[in-house]
């Protein structure tokens, strides 16, 4: 991008000096002699930066600088001055100005300034170009469907997002309760603000409340503070994902959170109040564990404002042709390779087929076809060759007869080992996947794994 800077100054040596000590690093610069000129020809150069000087005919910099300011608030401006002036570029910086130089330019001084500038530019225009793909991404349209039971779920989230309640997501594994949340986060008011998720069921009891809440410096020889996901929350949303996974001492302490909206670190002294908006989520039948005690009916009161229910993929069949177009547009995107077809029989082999693993596992079976198919449509051959993440692993049936030297506790041992390595290696050593495969919590496999000894190092990358 060329970066282009408006100069004003009634000396036609310091506007020459200006080019040809810019120009020499490909900026291009735009003299003017006086400030009318400038203001005149400014929506057509449309600079990044402007150089004025602040002893004009019959005005200052700092008023052109206004002037300029009314146009484009946050045009950076760099104000020229004598070498003695302290006071005129004290006065400059109060206004507004981003620096000032002294005349006469020193070309280091320069370039350091109009650097910094550059770099700040960018990083302000890569933050806008995030933000708005962030929210076109999650915007209602961007998630896929055109099922009744789809159109039922944006029609209370589009109600949802319009106020500051709280929302519980409920679904099965992989229906996209996250994909939801982040959308509801985005399309909102506070979508200025942070989206800070956390996962309560890949956080171990012990650490959570201190992930949750923070902790005060010197709770303990060695702990230094840190502010908790709450605090980290304040003007935007926090979405606690498998909520239904939180121990019930927790829960008592989230609920003191959405009732008071203040939270107290660990070791504090006193609350501090948030401005935050709940999203909650679970794949437990939430009910259910209210009966069972597991889960405090008072949250699920406080949590239940709004309540979206995304069904499973079975149940939503009409959908599973639009979403396997879109996977496979995104990752013929992704390899950079001309965008894939399916044919006619390999839809009907994907909408017929039970999705346990719901969306994620049409995605991952998408992505692994993009990948494996020769040609340019994708058949059911591709698919033929995979093997489902949702089928049973294939191990050896136990013999029933005690092998030597062991006992049942060991033997028991050996083969959950084996099933647990089996389950691990087909999704890629990827833990939360193991756990939906298996129907058991991330929490249990992270246990699992420790107890029965199995080495996760450098599996990451087979």
């Amino acid at each position: 991008m060329e970066t282009r800077v408006l100069s004003v100054d009634d000396d036609i040596n310091t506007l020459k000096s200006l080019e040809q000590l810019l120009g020499l690093k490909k900026i291009k610069v735009m003299s003017h002699l006086t400030p009318d000129d400038a203001l005149r020809n400014f929506e057509q150069i449309d600079p990044h930066i402007a150089i004025l000087d602040f002893y004009l005919q019959n005005t200052t910099g700092v008023q052109i600088m206004k002037k300029l300011h009314d146009k484009m608030p946050d045009l950076p401006v760099i104000i020229l001055t004598a070498s003695r002036e302290v006071n005129t570029a004290i006065e400059s910086i109060k206004e507004g100005a981003y620096h000032y130089l002294t005349k006469p330019i020193q070309p280091d001084e320069l370039y350091s300034t109009i650097e910094k500038l550059i770099d700040i530019q960018k990083l302000k225009e890569e933050n806008l170009r995030l933000k708005s793909e962030l929210t076109t991404k999650y915007q209602f349209d961007n998630i896929i469907g055109k099922s009744p039971a789809l159109d039922e779920m944006f029609a209370i989230l589009s109600k949802a997002v319009q106020t500051k309640s709280t929302i519980l997501i409920t679904g099965d594994s992989g229906t996209g309760k996250e994909l939801v949340a982040r959308a509801a986060h985005y399309n909102s008011p506070r979508s200025e603000g942070p989206f800070i998720k956390v996962n309560c069921a890949a956080i171990p009891e012990s650490m959570l409340e201190a992930e949750l809440f923070g902790i005060e410096k010197n709770v303990a020889t060695g702990v230094a503070m840190r502010p908790g996901k709450f605090e980290l929350a304040d003007g935007g949303t926090i979405f606690l994902d498998e909520i239904g996974d939180m121990s019930p001492a927790t829960q008592a302490k989230v609920l003191r959170v959405l009732q008071e909206r203040e939270v107290e670190r660990i070791g504090a002294s006193s609350p501090k109040s948030v401005n935050i908006r709940v999203v909650a989520a679970t794949n437990i039948e939430i009910l259910k564990a209210v009966e069972e005690k597991k889960f405090r009916q008072d949250l699920l009161y406080r949590l239940n404002v709004f309540h979206i229910h995304i069904p499973s993929l079975m149940k939503r069949k009409v959908d599973i042709p639009l979403l396997a177009e879109h996977f496979v547009k995104k990752y013929s995107d992704e390899n950079e390779i001309s965008v894939k077809k399916i044919d006619k029989k390999a839809l009907e082999f994907l909408t017929n087929k039970e999705w346990p693993g719901n969306i994620r596992e049409l995605e991952n079976t998408i992505e692994r076809a993009v990948a494996v198919s020769d040609g340019e449509v994708i058949t059911i051959v591709d698919f033929d060759t995979q093997v489902s993440l949702s089928a049973e692993p294939k191990t050896e049936e136990p013999s029933g007869e005690m092998p030597e030297g062991k006992d049942l506790d060991s033997v028991v041992a050996d083969y959950e080992r084996k099933l647990l390595i089996k389950a691990l290696t087909d999704n890629r050593w990827k833990q939360n996947k193991t756990a939906e495969q298996l129907g058991i919590s991330e929490r249990s496999i992270w246990y699992k794994i420790k107890k029965l000894g199995i080495d996760m190092k450098n599996q990451d990358a087979s």
